[in-house]
This record gives C-alpha cells, sequence and structure tokens, in this order.
C-alpha cells in the first residue's frame, strides 16, 4: 500500500472501530488492536493522535468510549451501553434535568445509563419512601401491608378506637407518620406509627382508594381558559394521526367518504387556534359558526 494515503473511508473507519468497540465488550480493545482496525493511513507517528480525535469525535456525538486501563498502562477502550438518542438531542443541562426526574421517580440507575455524570444531576427533594423497618416495628409492619393491599386499618390511638382508609406514610419529627382518612372525619390525618396499638388489618380492598391531585398538564390545550365548547374539524385519514396528536383525542369520530369527522372539546380557544395554523391545509374546521369567524378574523388581523 503506497504511504502517505488514506486507506479507508472516513466512514468506513468510524464503523469499523465503533463495531469492533462493541463486540469486545465488557473486555474491550487495546489501543495497538484499535489503530490495527482503523488502518489510519500517512506517518505512523500521527496514528496515536488520530485515534484520540476519532474517540473524542464519536463521544461528542453521543457514544460513552473510556479507557479502562490502569494509570501508566497501554490504553484499553471500552464502549459502555448508552441511549445515544439523549445525548445528541438534548444540552446537558437537559439530561441532568432528566436524571433528576428519574431520580424523584425511584430510578436511580437513570443516570448511569445514559451517561449523566452524578454530580451534574441537580439535588432532589426529600422522596416518599418505603421505609427501613425492624422485626419488632409491628405497626408499621401492618401499616405497609395495609398500603399495599388497600386494607381498612383498626388500631388504638390516644385511647381512641380508630378505623382509618391508609394514604401513604411519610418521616415526621416523631418518627414515620400515617396519612389517611378517618371514618366520620372530615379530612385527613397524621397518626405517628410508634403511637397506634392494638393495630389490626382488614381484607385487602376494603380501604378506599386515594387520589392525589394531579398537576396541572403543560399542555396548553387542556387549560380551562374558556368555556368547553364541541369542535368539528374535517382531516383526511393520512393525517388524522398528525391531526390528533396537535389537537388532543376527539370525544367523537366519523369516516365518511374517505373524510374523518372528529369532535374536539376546546377550553382554550387561542391555543386551538394556534395548533390549527399549524396543520395548515392538513384540517379544516366545520363547525361551530363563532369558532370559524374567530380564525377568520384573526387571519385578516394578522394579514392586514
Amino acid at each position: 500500500m503506497a504511504g502517505g494515503r488514506d486507506q479507508l473511508g472516513p466512514l468506513e473507519r468510524v464503523t469499523r472501530v465503533v463495531v469492533a468497540l462493541v463486540a469486545a465488550e465488557p473486555r474491550g480493545v487495546s489501543t495497538s488492536r484499535l489503530l490495527d482496525i482503523a488502518a489510519f493511513g500517512g506517518r505512523p507517528a500521527h496514528h496515536l493522535r488520530q485515534l484520540t480525535r476519532l474517540i473524542d469525535d464519536l463521544n461528542q456525538v453521543g457514544w460513552d468510549i473510556r479507557n479502562t486501563a490502569p494509570p501508566g498502562q497501554t490504553a484499553v477502550y471500552r464502549a459502555f451501553a448508552r441511549d445515544n438518542r439523549l445525548r445528541m438531542y438534548l444540552s446537558p443541562e437537559q439530561q441532568a434535568e432528566l436524571a433528576r426526574a428519574a431520580l424523584i421517580a425511584g430510578d436511580p440507575g437513570f443516570a448511569e445509563r445514559v451517561g449523566v455524570e452524578p454530580t451534574s444531576v441537580p439535588d432532589v427533594p426529600a422522596l416518599r419512601t418505603r421505609p427501613a423497618i425492624h422485626g419488632s416495628d409491628d405497626a408499621l409492619n401492618k401499616v405497609l401491608h395495609a398500603l399495599e393491599f388497600r386494607c381498612l386499618l383498626r388500631f388504638v390511638y390516644k385511647q381512641r378506637p380508630r378505623v382509618v382508609h391508609p394514604h401513604f406514610v411519610q418521616p415526621g419529627p416523631s418518627g414515620w407518620h400515617l396519612v389517611g382518612h378517618e371514618d366520620g372525619g372530615e379530612r385527613d390525618k397524621q397518626f405517628i406509627t410508634d403511637r397506634m396499638s392494638g393495630v389490626t388489618v382488614d381484607l385487602p380492598g376494603t380501604a378506599a382508594p386515594h387520589h392525589e391531585p394531579h398537576p396541572d398538564s403543560l399542555d396548553p390545550l387542556t387549560w380551562s381558559v374558556d368555556p368547553a365548547v364541541d369542535v368539528v374539524v374535517e382531516t383526511l385519514p393520512e393525517h388524522r394521526a398528525q391531526v390528533e396528536l396537535l389537537l388532543g383525542n376527539p370525544t367523537y369520530s366519523e369516516i365518511d367518504d374517505d373524510v374523518v369527522r372528529l369532535t374536539m372539546t376546546v377550553t382554550h380557544r387561542a391555543a386551538f387556534r394556534k395548533r390549527i395554523y399549524e396543520l395548515g391545509h392538513r384540517v379544516c374546521v366545520v363547525e361551530p359558526t363563532d369558532i370559524r369567524d374567530e380564525l377568520v378574523a384573526e387571519l385578516l388581523a394578522l394579514a392586514a
């Protein structure tokens, strides 16, 4: 082979290096082997620098390739399994926030799987976690069992018999607190598990379900800004998925002569109009008349 000439195209070289690294997991590939695979042309003295640059470029576009050899020894590179899409599509700050959300949701290994440095993940608030329990914590054990199987709890608290529908436990200044609704009460109460006595658990499913309020949706189309109104739109079958993606799930739908007619409940007219503009010719507002008039008036104002 003639010296000074690149023997492999750049794309083929990158492919060969990546395939070799993935196939060698978890052993890794030595520097000398990677240099043979890469087959850099030109002067051999430059090959190591070219390999380092190639690995840096791969890491910048989402790969996680690291030297795992001890200090002072010849480098051995490994390609760690990661979801490269996140590293390509999200900024480092966005990746850190996503890892923080995963921590809150109870997935501490998410950051490692996607290659986010633990030190870059923002602090998370105190979470409601299942407490560590001991064999002597009879009341807490029964409370946790009742929570898991939605059982009604009966116990004595402050010298009074109680019947409680459990909701959750959380740490408090006096230990673990049970939060639940007592029969005959108007609002939820807290009970310190260490002060509960005579605890018994009814059959599974005997407690009333607890529905925690959901935070407001981030989609403005779902906000209750205006009185609810049913709006009928028409589209073609090939555009239906995109229309429903932007406008939401219809309350009613029908197909007539290859035209899809969808009924949407709208509670935020301005947000709805913006979605209609985004869909353009793929959708047509049929009724009611006042919604059509609002669209026409806004378009005329924009044109003026």
